[in-house]
């Protein structure tokens, strides 16, 4: 028979304290931490689910980050533009703008309009160039994938966007034109009015300067040695072959051509060194690279590569504003400039050719062709900056949508890992109530009998 002492029972009795305080405090840091585990081994399947949910969280939170800022840029970009519309053309009848002063000018080509025109485009067209290199934050709104460096500089009344001039093109020269539509300059020695292959000279383009086989063989017929006078495929006297060409300069086998043959007349031509010609060229071609420029940012579209390493496009979201493209940029088939700037400068320089009170008339064709270049370029940026107002919107909706992502993954794994607060705080009242009546058994009813003092 098992005799049961108090010290025996008060060792129980302490055991089962300690489990009790024990679970007390387990309640208690459950409740403070409001959480269903605090570390990987309490529940290893939960954390696991957690540990994913907590990271697409934070995908999305950056996401949603990236957009945002990049949202506000393209409202301050809005504003800007919509500015620069207003410049251009306004359905506001009380400002002036550009579009109103060149059409006063040619509503009256001698009165008073023409002689404050200079001095209104001037001043509108260093209001666009301003609005162009507007920042936001450090970083210009215009400068394409380089924020850092102004995107816009005037030097010598022209127009630089990111140190290339905005009408910078590669040169229209005459040559054989591929089936890719680009164009083989043809080389020639002016010296000696010969088509060669080590020539170092191209022809600019003019058609001006193109002779029908009529014209040409009259000239020929008239004088002789004027056989020279034209550019020739083998200069041997008396024997000479010339280049054929068709009437917009490119070259042709007149074997075979079943067109009209033109010959090109050197004393009109005008030619360029090579040198020149690559040098433009190359310009030309940073200027290109420029107006494409993209910058792609991560705002939720999946942002994946593709197997050769370059990311596809439709998975970012392309950030970059290029003002070049708002502004316009190149020549177009007349060699007139399509950059807004550069066509207000023109029509300043026509404005100030005319002395004051003079008779306007021999430019007045002139000027109003080149106003509509600027209707064309003004069409060209309201193009430009509608689609910029679809990005924007485009944004708009993708933040909201980024917003609702960020909640909803909240929700899951607050379910998951955040505790039920009103079964939190009764399962710790009830340990602590459990706690302190086990407290106040061993303070009341338990003591120490006289077998314990004798053991």
């Amino acid at each position: 028979m098992i005799r049961a002492t108090t010290g025996g029972v008060l060792k129980s009795y302490r055991a089962n304290l300690m489990n009790s305080f024990i679970s007390m405090n387990k309640s208690r840091d459950t409740m403070l931490s409001q959480r269903n585990f605090n570390s990987y081994a309490e529940d290893p399947a939960a954390a696991a689910k957690a540990f994913r949910l907590r990271k697409s969280r934070m995908t999305v939170d950056s996401q949603h980050s990236i957009c945002s800022d990049t949202l506000k840029k393209y409202q301050t970009a809005y504003s800007c533009l919509q500015s620069m519309d207003e410049v251009l053309d306004t359905k506001n009848p009380s400002m002036n703008t550009i579009k109103e002063a060149v059409l006063k000018w040619l509503d009256d080509p001698k009165g008073d309009a023409r002689e404050q025109l200079s001095k209104v485009l001037d001043q509108m067209s260093e209001i666009l160039v301003q609005n162009m290199n507007q920042k936001y934050g450090d970083n210009f709104i215009f400068a394409g994938a380089d924020g850092h460096n102004v995107p816009f500089e005037i030097k010598d009344n022209k127009l630089y966007y990111r140190g290339v001039s905005v009408d910078a093109a590669i040169p229209n020269v005459m040559g054989t034109k591929e089936a890719d539509g680009s164009v083989t300059p043809l080389e020639v020695d002016p010296n000696t009015n010969l088509a060669t292959t080590g020539g170092k000279f191209y022809v600019k383009m003019d058609t001006s300067a193109l002779v029908s086989k009529d014209d040409f063989d009259a000239a020929i017929a008239a004088d002789p040695a004027a056989v020279r006078n034209y550019l020739m495929t083998d200069g041997t006297a008396g024997a000479e072959k010339h280049q054929a060409f068709d009437s917009k300069g490119n070259v042709v086998d007149p074997n075979t051509y079943t067109g009209d043959i033109y010959y090109l007349d050197m004393t009109k031509a005008e030619t360029m060194t090579v040198e020149e010609y690559d040098a433009q060229k190359l310009e030309a071609e940073k200027l290109e690279y420029l107006k494409n420029e993209k910058y792609y940012v991560d705002i939720g579209l999946g942002f994946q590569e593709d197997k050769n390493g370059n990311l596809i496009p439709s998975s970012g979201f392309n950030a970059a504003l290029n003002g070049i493209n708002f502004f316009g940029c190149g020549l177009d088939e007349d060699g007139d400039p399509k950059n807004i700037y550069s066509i207000v400068q023109r029509l300043t320089q026509l404005s100030d050719s005319v002395p004051e009170g003079g008779d306007c008339g021999g430019i007045y064709d002139e000027f109003k062709r080149l106003v509509g270049k600027l209707e064309t370029a003004s069409s060209n940026f309201k193009t430009e900056f509608t689609n910029m107002a679809a990005s924007t919107t485009k944004l708009e909706n993708n933040e909201k949508l980024l917003e609702d992502n960020f909640y909803n993954l909240q929700e899951q794994y607050a379910a998951l890992e955040d505790v039920d607060m009103v079964d939190s705080i009764t399962s710790f009242i009830w340990a602590q109530y459990c706690y302190n009546a086990a407290l106040k058994v061993g303070n009341n009813v338990l003591s120490e009998s006289l077998m314990d003092y004798l053991r």
